[in-house]
């Protein structure tokens, strides 16, 4: 039998076969993980990297983007939280796709991905998702997924206007 803590990606590989199961068909996007070691004289440090990128373009980045403060001690500076009270990229995907659906809406996280996995979700529509208050990068996929409906939305509101004067 493996043992699959030798072999991280593998895990990623079926965690990122889930993830793609629920994005919105409209969307250009990809998540990428990108498990670094790095050795030292003393030891190894092992160095996580993720980032989202839609349409080419990063528009997300752990541990740059993440909302955990105090987070460089992961990389060798001093800090007073340990590696267990950090949310990792990882850990919040897997808890988001383990959710019932009821609960999507509900969910927030440590690393600042909820918001970006609940405008992916195909599940989630869009009276649902214009209701919340997104990060700069969520804002960026909900007009990638909803551009017809943000057009749609825009002339019906000068229409409106225009009648009213």
């Amino acid at each position: 039998m493996l043992n699959y803590d030798k072999f991280p990606n593998h895990r990623w590989n079926k965690l990122q076969k889930r993830l793609k199961e629920i994005i919105a068909p409209e969307l250009n996007i990809s998540f990428n993980n990108s498990p670094v070691v790095k050795k030292t004289d003393y030891s190894e440090i092992a160095l996580r990297f993720f980032h989202i990128k839609l349409n080419r373009e990063v528009i997300w980045r752990f541990p740059n983007d993440s909302e955990q403060p105090n987070w460089r001690f992961l990389y060798g500076h001093c800090g007073f939280q340990t590696a267990e009270s950090y949310e990792y990229p990882i850990h919040s995907i897997t808890k988001y796709l383990d959710l019932p659906k009821e609960q999507l809406l509900d969910y927030e996280d440590k690393a600042g991905l909820a918001d970006i996995l609940k405008v992916c979700d195909k599940r989630i529509g869009y009276n649902r998702l214009k209701e919340l208050e997104l990060s700069p990068a969520a804002k960026k996929i909900f007009d990638v997924r909803f551009k017809d409906k943000n057009k749609s939305e825009k002339q019906c509101n000068n229409t409106n206007y225009q009648l009213e004067n």
